[in-house]
């Protein structure tokens, strides 16, 4: 029994002609040499620290726009004087309480909208990482669309980003990857804000600590080292990060700048 047999779904069977789909092989450049990309816990926490400051930046950058509106024929999202072109990654229920990956396709959407998501299923099946290799799972604090999406767009494309489409009636939202977001949300932080981003992480979510900052800041491009179990880090002023050991990982025991 796999062990996420009781949580998920069957696992998916190919579809007919699907879209293009990327080679298995490795994550985007940040992942730190080891990581077990079998391990969700381990994959997620790598993802974050990228995902979290784009996210966030992209929620300030449409923040003020009146009205969003998703073609997925033309695989267009429009958020008031913004477009951008969308790839459908799947969907949420809130009456089954239940994700379903895009790759199922039971809206028959065109096969060039489900490129990335067939991309996602590929290195699921390559690395062993359950949760992307079946249909369905149940939804929890652990598995659900924003941890999913950010899985995705962070561990398998250098410059995506995702936006959660809810449906009109609340019952349920659609996740689409934003193919062509604005540059300027992938540039990287300043000490301060790689300080808060990580304190605001740490508290909101489980993770693996260690492979949670080393992969911030080889994404965000900013140089450390190791001094014990501590890490600096080199912004225009130092930051350290002291871990402590805690069962078989590290988690933050300070955090000062």
């Amino acid at each position: 029994m796999p062990l996420f047999g009781n949580l998920f779904g069957k696992k998916s069977v190919p579809q007919e002609n699907p879209a293009p789909q990327a080679g298995p092989g490795a994550p985007v450049g940040f992942f730190p040499e080891g990581t077990d990309l079998s391990d969700w816990d381990q994959v997620f926490s790598a993802c974050l620290g990228k995902m979290y400051t784009v996210q966030t930046r992209l929620a300030e950058l449409v923040k003020d726009e009146p009205d969003w509106h998703i073609d997925f024929e033309a695989g267009v999202l429009r958020l008031g004087q913004y477009q951008f072109r969308t790839q459908f990654l799947g969907s949420e229920s809130y009456v089954s309480n239940s994700w379903l990956w895009g790759w199922e396709n039971v809206n028959n959407f065109p096969g060039d909208l489900l490129g990335q998501v067939h991309i996602a299923q590929t290195y699921g099946q390559s690395w062993g990482l359950e949760p992307l290799m079946y249909a369905q799972c149940e939804l929890n604090d652990t598995f659900n669309g924003h941890n999913f999406s950010m899985v995705v767009c962070g561990a398998l494309a250098e410059d995506r980003c995702y936006y959660r489409c809810p449906t009109a009636s609340g019952q349920g939202a659609a996740f689409v990857v934003l193919c062509d977001p604005p540059k300027e949300i992938f540039r990287p932080v300043d000490g301060i804000t790689f300080v808060n981003s990580v304190t605001q992480c740490i508290q909101q979510f489980y993770l693996d600590h260690k492979i949670f900052v080393e992969s911030f800041l080889r994404w965000n491009k900013t140089s450390f080292h190791w001094s014990g179990d501590s890490l600096i880090a080199h912004f225009d002023t130092n930051v350290t990060v002291e871990f402590e050991q805690a069962g078989e990982n590290y988690r933050i025991k300070n955090l000062k700048q």
